[in-house]
């Protein structure tokens, strides 16, 4: 008993000494303004004692070991102070050169931006987060120089084109994707942006040629968060919002009666063209009008007596009977929630990061919506002293329900824009009522039935592909990383083994209903595909890294293997049984034949880079691939290509350091490099040196075609790569500057190469040639416009110009240049000049459309009299010259080279972030100045066809002589008024200014949250994206492509807004 009671008072005795010896320190850690530093990291040295700052900057040690002399405080691009201990603690400070500092990730590791040779954009967490999209692809959009975003459709969860430092290849200019260091061919839909810690852009050799094969258009590098030492960390994020369209439909006639009005004369200048008085087309016209519109008349005014005849008029006794809204009735408001959950902490010795995600995105349109469940884990070990491991695994389901395709009869996008306002969406009895069927639902209408004759997509309604049909797709997606880094005998020599595997598995239903509609005499019709695609990949590399007196050295030299599997099945059943049952078992009747597909494709490749720095100034850096493509014959496949880079840091120069400049410049380097890429991508199949055929059906037997014409030939398409530029600070940070100028050439490019129709099928062939230069110059303005204790205010400006050339033309085309669509090429000339009838505006006493026409004149030359004159041995003497003159007709008007690109002049993007007692303002915008676009649409919308609508401004048209408008005169079924071919009457200019993202924040004082146990800060605010598009003509955006098409069928962008809430703890 008495030994117990001793080890009793001895351990009491022994915690109380304990406790004495320790001691509480608290402070606060501010910049050099008074602005409070939050999240700067405050350790005991010598022990694992550490604390962070919260929202006010300040801190609590409770247990410091008396024995304690010096604390080191740190934050990201600070610089780290010691301190010595003592109860209460202030510490100022200093920011570090952020662009000398700043960590970048490149190809295979990470780097100082103050040091790389190469040039790198960079978006990080804060920044992505910012954006409410389901893709992060759509979040680039004028974020970063060089990058340049285009989008075709609105719908959630699609993927948008990402073009970096111009058009990149004739195929393809799509970047590469690396994800947590391994390329990635999956959609970017299946990534959560919440787990996203920076996206990169690498856009030259230096930081591109590491990759050799397929970095020739650039690359997009995607790093996910990770675990850090130090406490758990619990982060929830919810957001409820709404969505509608964000770019609204083109200014048409939506008045009944001006329709009615606007085509009679339409019909009445028919017939005076063919003949008739003024008088007598009047009369026709309005006898004729209701029929030739196929019967649909929405007034209570017969038929005959809707429009006065002499006066065109609408009858002033006409009352409506119906309004349906083509542009309102297939949209509603979307909603979207999305929520976000994370844990992520660590000892010395293991790291961790887990995340959930969930998001649903409905569209303003019914019937399309998206979502995904994604969850992601990532953990990494210090096993010992000399091995680390870790794994990174992802999984994520998305479900889409999309609309039918573009250029369908059931394109609502395209068919409401054109449909007269007189047609409705259901259909009516002549009251005006609705007509209903047995079960009391309204009727569509499909402009037949009821002696109607809808002139307009007769037999078609874009609602039944709402209501009734299926259009949906999932996708599995599971991404696996896993490595290992070993540390071997050798001082600063490790070894990196890696191995990573991308499963996509996707699943698709394209139902067309029995009820009604193009399935209707089959019973309906279900397509069904499944595919899967699996990438594994697998690398391994040496790295040594030695410091020397003034220098230091870094090796590394690798190999890498990517294999991709891809297999296919699509099968179609007809004659259903059920009518919203898709599945084949509802089904009785095959039918297309059933058709799988399988695929491989594998790359081989073996790198090496070297990087010296010497005396914290200078960099050089050189690097080597080669690469082997299974695409190309064992002949042609393997390929080599490097880069070189330099870099200056004038700035640490003694002769800088002692001049007048340093009081104003904190930072100046000069960077260059050159190198080469590579790209084997065309597309098509595994083998593009084979000869391939297709087996099909011919009366129960096999029957061969020849399908792909294989090229032993082919090889690699190759790219170089010239950057030279330059990064600066200026008055301690406050503005920073990057300026690069890069040089593209782009060779052998890969294309599918036209052969005589005497060749016979296959008609085209996979080739080499054609040589293309991009060059331009791009600039980032980054500002610290206030920085006090309780307002901070940054801005950012990047701009980026190149000039796109054709070097060479493909083989066998001819030299002086050729057409390819509505484009001219040429050497000299971009890849998107446009070449087309050139409009020569409206016949002021006729009203009829003039198009310019070259005339070639010749004959012999001769006096007043019409005689010959004759030269000096007595011969006649001849000319020949062209003159222009103008035609109507402009199908046979001349086609003219225009001196219009659809690039741009200049893109990109201004942001700002204001933060003030609490309060956050971010701003994004993004821009386009310069470059035309085809709008296709508003051509359509300016002829006269039965049952088509037409833009306001056909109310600028040509009305009589002397009418001075560049509107022609209003005459139905005649092509002339909008050429009946592209011209450039319709060429816009591409400029737009788009409100991309909006975020307003208000974050609670950490005072107010002490009395809620665990609550470490909470934030509520509201975002919202694609607000706002100005661009030449409203409805028009010019962002669907790079080549200036622009479509009606186009989904236009979603604009959403959000309301959120952010806690950590």
């Amino acid at each position: 008993m008495d030994k117990k009671l001793m080890l009793l008072l001895a351990s009491f005795f022994f915690g109380v000494v304990t406790l004495m010896a320790q001691k509480r320190v608290t402070g606060n850690v501010t910049d050099a303004d008074g602005a409070p530093v939050i999240g700067a990291t405050v350790k005991v040295d010598g022990t694992k004692v550490a604390a962070v700052t919260d929202a006010e900057g300040k801190f609590v040690l409770p247990n410091v070991p008396a024995s304690a002399k010096t604390l080191s405080v740190s934050y990201i691009g600070m610089k780290t102070q010691e301190v010595s201990v003592s109860s209460n603690v202030a510490v100022v400070l200093a920011y570090e050169d952020e662009l000398l500092d700043e960590a970048i990730v490149v190809a295979y590791g990470v780097a100082k931006k103050g040091s790389f040779t190469g040039s790198v954009s960079q978006m990080k967490a804060k920044d992505l987060q910012k954006m409410q999209v389901a893709n992060v692809s759509k979040g680039l959009e004028g974020q970063m120089a060089g990058v340049q975003i285009t989008s075709s459709t609105g719908q959630p969860g699609a993927q948008a084109s990402i073009n970096i430092r111009g058009i990149g290849s004739i195929n393809s200019s799509a970047p590469l994707i690396i994800l947590d260091g391994v390329p990635y061919d999956g959609n970017l839909n299946s990534i959560n942006q919440a787990d996203i810690e920076t996206m990169s852009v690498q856009k030259d050799a230096s930081s591109t040629s590491i990759y050799g094969a397929r970095a020739a258009n650039g690359i997009i590098m995607i790093t996910t968060k990770k675990g850090r030492e130090g406490k758990t960390n619990v982060n929830f994020d919810a957001k409820w919002g709404f969505s509608d369209r964000g770019v609204k439909p083109y200014q048409t006639v939506r008045s009944e009666a001006d329709y009615y009005e606007l085509y009679w004369e339409a019909m009445r200048n028919q017939y005076m063209t063919k003949g008739s008085s003024a008088f007598d087309a009047g009369i026709m016209a309005s006898q004729n009008l209701i029929k030739d519109l196929g019967g649909y008349n929405s007034y209570n005014i017969a038929d005959a007596d809707l429009i006065d005849p002499l006066t065109g008029r609408i009858n002033p006794n006409a009352q409506l009977l119906y309004h349906d809204d083509w542009d309102d009735e297939p949209y509603n408001t979307g909603q979207r929630q999305e929520y976000n959950a994370s844990i992520s902490g660590g000892t010395d010795k293991t790291r961790y990061y887990v995340s959930l995600n969930y998001l649903d995105e409905k569209s303003y349109i019914k019937a399309s919506d998206f979502s995904r469940i994604s969850g992601r884990v990532n953990l990494e070990h210090e096993v010992n002293d000399w091995l680390t491991v870790g794994v990174n695994a992802n999984y994520a389901n998305t479900e889409t329900n999309y609309t039918a395709d573009a250029g369908t009869t059931n394109s609502m996008f395209a068919f409401t824009q054109g449909i007269a306002p007189i047609y409705p969406v259901y259909q009516r009895n002549a009251d005006g009522s609705y007509i209903l069927d047995n079960k009391g639902n309204r009727m569509l209408d499909y402009g037949t039935g009821n002696g109607k004759a809808r002139p307009y997509s007769m037999n078609s309604n874009p609602f039944l592909d709402i209501l009734y049909n299926v259009h949906d797709s999932e996708y599995d997606v599971i991404n696996l990383r896993g490595f290992a880094d070993i540390k071997l005998p050798i001082k600063g020599l490790t070894f990196h083994v890696d191995g990573a595997m991308d499963n996509i598995a996707s699943y698709s239903t394209d139902f067309q209903t029995p009820i009604v509609g193009d399935a209707l005499a089959v019973g309906g019709r279900s397509t069904k595909n499944a595919s899967r695609s699996r990438n594994i990949t697998t690398s391994q590399r040496f790295n040594y890294y030695k410091e020397f007196e003034k220098w230091n050295l870094s090796l590394m030299a690798g190999h890498e293997s990517l294999r991709r599997m891809s297999q296919g099945l699509q099968a179609q059943m007809t004659n259903f049984f059920i009518p919203n049952n898709t599945e084949f078992s509802n089904g009785v009747t095959p039918g297309m034949d059933p058709s799988s597909s399988k695929s491989r494709y594998s790359l081989e490749s073996y790198f090496g880079r070297a990087e010296v720095s010497i005396a914290d100034r200078y960099s050089l850096s050189a690097s080597l691939r080669y690469d082997g493509s299974s695409k190309f014959h064992p002949d042609k496949r393997w390929g080599a290509f490097w880069s070189v880079g330099a870099a200056w840091r004038l700035s640490e120069e003694a002769f800088f350091q002692s001049s007048f400049l340093r009081d104003y410049v904190d930072n100046f380097k000069i960077k260059g490099s050159y190198g080469t890429q590579g790209n084997d991508n065309i597309g098509g199949t595994y083998a593009l040196y084979l000869d391939q055929y297709t087996v099909s059906n011919v009366d129960g037997k096999p029957g061969v075609t020849h399908a792909y014409r294989g090229n032993p030939d082919l090889t690699w398409e190759k790219s170089t790569n010239f950057n030279v530029g330059f990064e600066s600070s200026f008055l301690k940070n406050r503005l920073m500057v990057e300026f690069d100028y890069f040089i593209k050439v782009t060779s052998d490019m890969l294309f599918n190469r036209r052969l005589s129709p005497s060749v016979g099928v296959p008609s085209t062939i996979a080739d080499n040639g054609m040589e293309m230069q991009n060059e331009g110059v791009e600039l980032t303005l980054t500002g610290v416009l206030a920085k006090k204790k309780n307002f901070n205010w940054t801005a950012s400006l990047n701009l980026t110009h190149y000039k796109n050339t054709i070097n060479e033309l493909e083989p066998g085309k001819d030299p002086s240049g050729y057409q390819s669509g509505s484009y001219w090429r040429k050497v000299g000339g971009s890849l998107y000049d446009f070449y087309m009838v050139k409009y020569a505006g409206v016949d002021p006493q006729t009203g009829n459309a003039l198009y310019y026409l070259d005339v070639e004149k010749t004959g012999v030359v001769s006096d007043a009299e019409g005689n010959p004159i004759l030269d000096a041995n007595g011969n006649k003497q001849y000319y020949n010259y062209v003159e222009t003159t103008t035609t109507t007709n402009g199908s046979s008007a001349t086609k003219y080279e225009l001196g219009k690109t659809s690039l741009p002049d200049v893109y990109g993007g201004l942001s700002t972030t204001i933060e003030a007692f609490g309060f956050d303002l971010s701003i994004a915008t993004a821009f386009q100045v310069g470059g035309y676009c085809y709008d296709g649409t508003y051509a359509g919308l300016m002829g006269s066809n039965a049952g088509s609508n037409f833009h306001i401004d056909m109310f600028k048209r040509w009305q009589k002589p002397g009418d001075i408008t560049d509107v022609p005169r209003l005459e139905n079924a005649n092509m002339n008024m909008t050429g009946g071919v592209t011209n450039d009457r319709f060429l816009t200019k591409s400029d737009y200014f788009s409100l991309k993202n909006v975020q307003l924040g208000y974050t609670v004082p950490k005072a107010w949250l002490k009395k809620f146990t665990g609550i470490e800060s909470l934030r509520v605010y509201a975002v919202g994206d694609n607000l706002f598009l100005g661009s030449k003509r409203y409805g028009l955006d010019p962002r669907q492509s790079l080549s200036g098409a622009t479509s009606s069928d186009s989904y236009s962008a979603m604009r959403t807004v959000s309301f959120g809430v952010n806690v950590a703890f």
